[in-house]
């Protein structure tokens, strides 16, 4: 009985080991998101003065603002697309292309 414990829960488990299964994307996920949702508002924020008090608004107020929404952009895009980048280009070295 105890041998067949053992082959049982060891078909169960995965091969693969627990660093590579958790990836950046379960690791770091939740840090992104508030990251990407801070830089968001700070950007959103920031453009909202602007509009409300344009002559009062300078450059590097518009310039930090859409540089925040650019990172919040961009955090939030490896946080939702990590997986299907790495399946194409592991199909990619398989195929030789």
């Amino acid at each position: 009985m105890r041998a067949e414990t053992i082959s049982r829960s060891a078909s169960a488990h995965s091969t693969r080991p627990l660093v590579v299964r958790g990836g950046l994307a379960r690791t770091f996920g939740s840090l992104v998101s508030f990251l990407g949702v801070s830089f968001l508002f700070c950007g959103l924020y920031l453009l909202a003065d602007a509009f409300a008090h344009p002559l009062n608004a300078n450059s590097a107020g518009i310039i930090a603002a859409a540089l925040a929404i650019t990172l919040a952009t961009i955090l939030f895009f490896y946080l939702l697309k990590p997986r299907s980048t790495r399946k194409i280009r592991s199909a990619h070295v398989r195929h030789g292309g």
